[in-house]
């Protein structure tokens, strides 16, 4: 087991070092691509620091607190991207029958799917990116002990394991119908609307964040436990949902490699 998972990060580090020669062949697209995610993330923090000049809180948290959950949610929500990006192309691959000379590799069926393709600008912004988060926390002692920290790494990995799931769930559903910019967008709409704390939504809100795609448990629940916010029924069942999500998207993917209609017939 352990060799087979050297192998495959080993294979994973050779995918993602062509994908980043490739990126880095036009250095002034990326160049804007990097400045681009700047003004946005920074236009956001404006925004929110216009809203809490007025407000003080928002559902009850201070300034610095909104502001911690957004950082959580760009650092998860990049982590994802940067990790899963392969999904972003496999409807290409499904339609071009390449994916037919994928299954014929001695590699997990969904490997290339899901880590086919790493997007090295992610990763370039994540750097930054987590050293202000580091700073942003010890500076305001937004921790309460330890525990909540070692807590919160849990439930960061919990939560890439819960995106990993969804991506997956997306590519079977691509085998199945071809199609898959919808529903990444679709989660990429619902994953935005835990930039804020989802204690601001109704009931019924949060329920479907809760149990369609799992927005506050990929977001909020990680944040929380830094906060020391959390009760331990949120822990078990935040790693429940996730133990469920990944073992139905599993199945579903196994279901959809079965349906499939390869190039050749």
């Amino acid at each position: 087991m352990v060799r087979s998972a050297v192998r495959l990060i080993k294979i994973w580090l050779m995918v993602s070092s062509r994908a980043a020669q490739s990126q880095l062949l036009s250095r002034w697209a990326g160049v804007l691509f990097l400045v681009g995610k700047i003004v946005r993330f920074l236009l956001f923090f404006v925004f929110l620091f216009m809203i809490l000049s007025s407000t003080q809180n928002l559902a009850g948290y201070n300034r610095e607190q909104v502001i911690f959950f957004y950082l959580v949610f760009n650092l998860i929500d990049i982590m994802v991207q940067f990790l899963f990006r392969g999904v972003y192309q496999f409807r290409f691959s499904v339609v071009a029958g390449n994916y037919d000379i994928d299954l014929l590799k001695p590699l997990p069926s969904f490997f290339r799917p899901v880590f086919g393709w790493t997007d090295i600008l992610d990763f370039i912004t994540l750097i930054p990116l987590w050293i202000y988060f580091l700073l942003f926390i010890f500076s305001h002692h937004l921790f309460t002990s330890s525990t909540s920290l070692v807590l919160f790494l849990l439930l960061f990995i919990n939560s890439l394991v819960l995106g990993f799931a969804f991506h997956l769930f997306v590519c079977a559903v691509c085998v199945l119908t071809t199609e898959i910019d919808h529903l990444v967008w679709v989660y990429r709409d619902l994953t935005n609307m835990a930039r804020f704390p989802t204690d601001i939504y109704q009931k019924g809100i949060q329920y479907i964040l809760t149990f369609t795609i799992p927005v506050v448990i990929l977001i909020t629940v990680p944040a929380k436990a830094l906060l020391g916010l959390l009760s331990w029924q949120w822990i078990a069942f935040s790693f429940l949902i996730t133990g469920l999500f990944l073992w139905g998207s599993l199945k579903f993917w196994k279901y959809a490699l079965k349906q499939y209609s390869s190039a050749s017939s």
